[in-house]
Parts: structure tokens; sequence; C-alpha cells
């Protein structure tokens, strides 16, 4: 079992990555998957650690879709509360929390390295499966259709793979320092 973290600074940590998610970015160089690791490592509740990233990313997509990306959602009239990609992305986010949540029972380097490889490549994997499958997707529905829209997604992926690691260290390396700070311990000297 894992010592009791306190839950207000994990969730403002989740909240400011979500946050990120907003400020206007390279295409799939977002906190998510980092974020949902975060949570899977800290939080004590693992229904909590797969339900929140999800709730972030909802709120998140709300302002999102609603603003920058509204032009995309011609086929919806007045604001949109939801579309079907947003469930692809939800069932990748509870795969990560349950990685995460094998993973990192331990924080080390090498499990965080695991787990951000493992998170992009779950991310990857779904959403775009998700991407080949929706009805209004130019794929074929085949498995040339399925290799193509995977294909066409690689260059997403190395971006993909790029945030989730940037993320996971700024989120598990603030939290860190701000525990030994809250602790009242002072940094190593080299």
């Amino acid at each position: 079992m894992k010592p009791n973290h306190n839950l207000i600074p994990i969730l403002i940590f989740m909240l400011l990555a979500a946050i990120a998610r907003i400020v206007p970015h390279v295409p799939n160089f977002t906190p998510v998957e980092g974020l949902t690791l975060f949570g899977a490592a800290y939080l004590q509740r693992k229904t909590l650690a797969a339900i929140l990233p999800i709730l972030l990313l909802y709120l998140t997509d709300l302002v999102i879709n609603n603003t920058v990306m509204r032009p995309y959602f011609t086929n919806q009239v007045g604001f949109v509360w939801f579309s079907n990609y947003m469930m692809y992305s939800w069932l990748s986010m509870i795969f990560i929390a349950v990685l995460g949540s094998k993973l990192l029972q331990k924080v080390t380097f090498k499990n965080l390295v695991a787990a951000t490889l493992g998170a992009s490549i779950l991310f990857f994997v779904i959403s775009n499966f998700g991407i080949w499958l929706h009805a209004t997707s130019f794929y074929t529905k085949d498995i040339q259709g399925l290799l193509t829209c995977y294909t066409a997604a690689l260059p997403f992926f190395s971006t993909s793979l790029v945030s989730t690691g940037l993320f996971t260290a700024i989120l598990f390396g603030g939290y860190e320092a701000f525990r030994t700070i809250a602790a009242g311990k002072t940094a190593p000297k080299y």
C-alpha cells in the first residue's frame, strides 16, 4: 500500500495539467496521458485515478470543441456537449490508469519510462481505432483501412510520446519537489 498523500496538491497538479490542454499547442502535444499516469501513481482510490482524468478531459473538450475546434462540428447545432471521438479517448484513459496503477506502485525512473511508453501506445492504438471505426471515417472498414489509419497517424504518435514524457516529468518532478519543500527538507548539495 502506498503512503497516504495529500489529495489537494495532487488535484491541483492534475487541474493545472488539464488547463495546459487549452493553451494553443502542436496537435497531440497534451498532458492527458501524463496526468492520468500521475493520478494512477498518487491517488489512493483507483476509480478516482480513472474517472478524474476523464472528467478533466471532458471539461477541457467542452472548451476546445466550442471555440477553436467548433468549425469541425458542422453536423451539430448549438453547444457541442459530446462527440463520438470522446469515447475512445475516455477508454484509453481507463486503460492508461490501469497500466499506471500497476507499473507505478513504486515510482522509479525505469517504471516512469515504461509507463510513459505504454500510455502513449495505448492512446495511439485506441484513439486511432476509434477514428477508423467512426461512420464518417474515409478509411475502408477492413484490415487495410485500419493499417492505413495507423500509418497516417504515426507522425502524431511521436508528438504524443514526447509530450507524455515531458508532462510526466513535469508532474512527477514538480510534485516530488513540492513534497520536499512542504516537508521542510532541503535539496541535496552536489
